[in-house]
């Protein structure tokens, strides 16, 4: 009983994800998880693969294309994912300020990061009736430009895109995303084990699904339509059932996910807490907590 009480107040305290790697997709890196239940003892390994998705010049609109893709390098090295530590999103890596000027509701949407770029950039272009002007500006802000002119930084900048824009003119370069697969066991009354996987879909949603096998076989495909770089609805199935619910997270800090189905009400939060996550949540099965180390 008291071991009951320790978890739901656990689960309280952490806002009540089971481990979920979609809220570290921008670092890749393998990680391992200890999850403890109130009957079972879950170990998993998130196992990263960095793939090439597609020719970066299909997204490409023909007006600056050239220069976009030496942006999209300098900025992210093709990442869809990408997140700096300022909290630049995606590949042309939009602060969330400017994101938000631009109408851009997921920076990490590629179709949504290059139009933004794109229209920033011919805006910049425009305003400075320059290139090199408009590229400072888009590195170090417009209005620092327009008062101050260009810092030496700024110039450096605009000379690097610049050199990577004549680099990849005539090469073919791929977007880069993070797939993670997810083998785990289970230890209680019985053993079970299984596999899951998350990859992203151009960042316009993601894709999850796994195949758990213990006393029976059971199985689960998940589409997360992301609205913005922070919410996401969940449609899906587990087992032929209906499963429906939404994802919240501030990457790559904090998720939390709900998930409402026939017979199943699963709610789950994961939080940074220095090098390590915490994870909590509760169902109608179990309660549980956890830790995921990086």
């Amino acid at each position: 009983m008291r071991k009951i009480l320790c978890l739901s107040l656990l689960s309280v305290v952490f806002s009540v994800l089971v481990s979920n790697p979609l809220v570290f997709l921008n670092d890749p890196r393998t990680t391992f998880c200890f999850d403890f239940q109130v009957d079972r003892f879950r170990f998993s390994l998130f196992l990263p693969l960095v793939r090439s998705i597609a020719p970066i010049d299909w997204f490409l609109p023909k007006e600056n294309a050239v220069i976009l893709k030496g942006l999209i390098k300098v900025e992210s090295d093709f990442f869809v994912h990408a997140l700096s530590e300022k909290g630049a999103m995606g590949l042309t890596q939009l602060m969330p300020s400017t994101a938000k000027e631009l109408g851009v509701l997921n920076p990490f949407n590629v179709f949504q990061s290059v139009d933004g770029a794109n229209r920033y950039l011919k805006d910049l272009q425009k305003r400075f009736n320059s290139v090199n002007l408009a590229l400072a500006a888009y590195y170090e802000g417009p209005t620092r430009v327009a008062r101050q002119g260009p810092s030496v930084e700024g110039l450096k900048y605009a000379q690097k895109v610049l050199n990577s824009a004549r680099d990849f003119e005539n090469r073919t370069a791929f977007f880069k995303d993070a797939v993670y697969f997810e083998p785990y066991f289970e230890l209680g009354k019985h053993f079970s084990g299984g596999v899951n996987f998350y990859l992203s879909l151009l960042g316009v949603a993601y894709l999850t699904g796994g195949l758990n096998v213990s006393d029976r076989v059971s199985q689960h495909v998940f589409v997360y339509p992301n609205i913005t770089d922070s919410v996401s609805l969940i449609l899906g199935e587990r087992d032929l059932n209906l499963v429906g619910g939404f994802f919240f997270r501030k990457m790559p800090d904090f998720g939390i996910q709900l998930l409402v189905g026939k017979n199943e009400l699963d709610v789950n939060a994961l939080a940074r807490v220095w090098r390590f996550y915490i994870t909590a949540g509760f169902s109608q099965q179990r309660l549980r907590v956890g830790f995921i180390f990086k």
